[in-house]
């Protein structure tokens, strides 16, 4: 991971971010807490000017209008010209037909680099079906399904899929010389300050879909974290962002960009935890009131900060 840590410092990439209005802030300040450069504009007048300058778009449907999808087209239209990734975070993409319609024509009109959700908003664009549970996840799946989810998504879309939750499943379509060789296993573990431990597993996969096709696919795993992630409304939103920086800085290698963020997230919420329950075994008596969910959300920020700032040592 420290490599692609190092290509984010180096580059710094300007990120436009048409991101929720929920989390736009927490979005722009842990992308800047990891090298990168955020900017928020979302009025579809400057859309190609914006883009045209930016080396990165994430693109993020939580809170969608007709002028943010609108300017998003456009924006989109505009990063295929210049070939920079583009990220889609499909939030509550089966809450409503107006999202997943959205969510589909884009991805007819253009080539997304990295498509994001939880197991149901992935399952929900695949099947066309209903998030019943919003914008949290409500299906199960074991690792096996997972992963066989991710591949589809990853091919039917040419894509890097990205499916979060407790573990975090990424799948791309590789060509059999660029993949691994079918038993070759790279792994990673991580204990940073006894917490945010995890599993980085890279393996080939060689799978065939219902004609019989054979296909080639890189798929990786991620586990770590904390459960007071879920206590914090946009850590998906921030991953996003993350993602986006991180690919934006490696274009050559966006797969292990995508792992790298991944797992600079997993670590931070694992570090940011740790430090609040330090925090809360203080016997300062000013503090009348224990860290809560506010006081971790700053912490998450400040992990990945220090994470990338190389104050800790990742594998």
């Amino acid at each position: 991971m420290n490599n692609f840590i190092e290509k984010l410092k180096l580059r710094s990439p300007l990120i436009h971010n048409i991101t929720n209005m929920v989390t736009i802030n927490d979005v722009a300040n842990i992308e800047l807490a990891c090298g990168a450069r955020p900017i928020m504009a979302m009025a579809p007048q400057e859309m190609d000017e914006v883009t045209g300058i930016c080396d990165g778009l994430n693109l993020n449907i939580g809170t969608p209008s007709e002028e943010r999808f609108e300017a998003m087209r456009i924006a989109a239209r505009m990063a295929v010209k210049k070939n920079i990734p583009i990220v889609l975070d499909m939030v509550g993409v089966g809450v409503s037909r107006f999202r997943m319609d959205f969510v589909m024509s884009l991805l007819d009109e253009v080539h997304v680099d990295v498509i994001k959700g939880n197991l149901s908003e992935v399952k929900a664009v695949m099947e066309h079906g209903r998030c019943d549970g919003g914008v949290e996840v409500t299906d199960t799946a074991d690792e096996s399904d997972a992963k066989a989810l991710a591949c589809r998504a990853a091919l039917r879309y040419s894509c890097i899929c990205v499916i979060t939750g407790e573990t975090d499943y990424v799948a791309e379509l590789c060509d059999e010389v660029d993949c691994y060789d079918n038993n070759e296993r790279s792994l990673m573990s991580t204990d940073a300050m006894g917490t945010g431990v995890m599993d980085n597993c890279v393996v080939n996969v060689v799978a065939s879909d219902a004609d019989g096709h054979t296909y080639n696919y890189r798929v990786g795993s991620i586990t770590g974290g904390h459960p007071m992630m879920k206590r914090v409304t946009g850590t998906g939103c921030m991953l996003s962002g993350l993602i986006c920086a991180f690919a934006a800085a490696a274009c050559d290698d966006k797969y292990g960009a995508v792992m790298a963020a991944l797992s600079c997230m997993k670590s931070a919420g694992g570090l940011a935890a740790s430090d609040m329950a330090e925090c809360g075994r203080g016997t300062n008596s000013c503090h009348f009131i224990k860290p809560g969910n506010a006081s971790y959300r700053d912490r998450l920020i400040d992990a990945v900060y220090h994470i990338c700032d190389g104050d800790y040592e990742l594998m």
